[in-house]
């Protein structure tokens, strides 16, 4: 039962998390910055859907990480 609950809980997080990468897309254009919080703001989710938004756009190069974790990225 634990393993259906996860799998249940991996598909919804990887629909929200499309949605969100899907409006970022949108809302954001080259030369933007974007962090966290401004996904959160613009795209009206969650910290966590947002961080790994942001992180999966940092992955596939769409993204310039700030200096810190913590910092503002810019969107290429």
């Amino acid at each position: 039962m634990s393993k259906f609950i996860e799998d249940l809980h991996k598909e919804h997080n990887d629909k929200v998390d499309a949605e969100v990468l899907e409006k970022v897309n949108i809302f954001f254009s080259s030369g933007d910055d974007i962090g966290v919080s401004l996904i959160q703001r613009k795209c009206r989710c969650g910290y966590f859907s947002a961080s790994r938004v942001l992180q999966k756009l940092i992955d596939e190069g769409k993204v310039k990480e700030g200096k810190t974790s913590s910092s503002i990225c810019t969107f290429l």
